[in-house]
């Protein structure tokens, strides 16, 4: 098998039909079904089958689409690695952040961290908590920023930065009564998507206030950022997220109880793979950056300091 025919195969895994993968990979519908024939023959299983006008993996497809993905995940990281050790400077790093992080927390960092090494290259992958986990995990990504990382994820924290959840809602006068948990129970609730870490604090808060809300999905915070300053309803958000908007006045910060939340971001690495030279250089230049991370404890000896 070439990595070719592996590369080939997991287009067809993630797109869903060989139409698809070939447009993703600008190659011919042929070419990517001979390269997954290829890759059956040799395995002596079926990987895919036919469902409608797309495909499915099979069981043994889906166990090695995931060890595929794996193993080029781990040797692009073993590629970007070895190409920064002779001049760190000139590597390049990945970075997978969740939608909040990246938007008010991460790009500010990275544009100085470019500032102090403008040779430097950075790949930055944007989505929910599900999916940058799912990064590191592949090894897809040298550095994730999110919330806490999954437990049987092994990863090891580097540092952390604040990020406070807040319930926002439409203007309220600085006189007006904490709103009661009632109202809070009548007001529609907007909310991200599944595997959004927001998404997964609002239901915790709405089960702890023993509400039943009337809710509606928007698929980003920008979208919920709106939702709220249009009147639609009241949302769980990161302050960071609506900064702008609570500074205009446009929207407001309602007192809930359980609230204001305390769940910091956390610059987070693999738990076994050491970091390439130019990831070490990121991080140092987020935890000196203001604001930016504290470094914890593992930090400090990644990056070679003293506590």
């Amino acid at each position: 098998m070439t990595f070719a025919q592996l590369r080939t195969f997991l287009a067809v895994a993630e797109a869903g039909s060989v139409r698809a993968a070939a447009e993703r990979l600008v190659v011919s519908q042929p070419s990517v079904s001979a390269a997954v024939g290829s890759l059956e023959r040799e395995l002596g299983v079926d990987l895919v089958a036919r469902q409608g006008r797309g495909l499915r993996l099979t069981e043994a497809g889906l166990v090695f689409a995931a060890a595929v993905r794996q193993a080029l995940g781990l040797l692009e990281r073993g590629a970007v690695t070895a190409a920064s050790v002779d001049a760190p400077s000139r590597g390049t790093v990945r970075v997978a952040a969740v939608t909040t992080a990246a938007e008010r927390l991460l790009l500010p960092l990275i544009a100085a961290f470019r500032r102090e090494h403008p040779e430097a290259g950075v790949r930055v992958h944007v989505g929910n908590r599900t999916t940058v986990w799912e990064a590191l995990s592949d090894h897809e990504a040298d550095l994730v920023v999110a919330g806490r990382p999954p437990t049987a994820l092994g990863a090891r924290v580097l540092a952390q930065a604040a990020n406070t959840l807040i319930v926002a809602g439409p203007p309220r006068g600085p006189g007006d009564p904490p709103v009661p948990t009632r109202q809070l129970g009548d007001e529609t609730w907007l909310l991200r998507e599944e595997g959004s870490g927001t998404r997964e604090a609002t239901d915790e808060l709405l089960r702890r206030l023993a509400i039943d809300p009337p809710t509606m999905i928007l698929g980003s915070n920008g979208a919920v950022e709106q939702a709220v300053a249009a009147g639609l309803g009241v949302a769980l958000i990161s302050r960071y997220a609506v900064a702008d908007r609570l500074a205009e006045g446009t929207i407001s910060v309602w007192d809930c109880p359980g609230t204001p939340i305390e769940r910091p971001w956390h610059l987070v690495c693999h738990g076994t793979q050491p970091l390439s030279p130019t990831a070490r250089l990121l991080v140092a230049s987020m935890a000196s950056s203001e604001p930016g991370f504290d470094l914890t404890s593992e930090g400090r000896r990644v990056l070679g300091r003293s506590a």
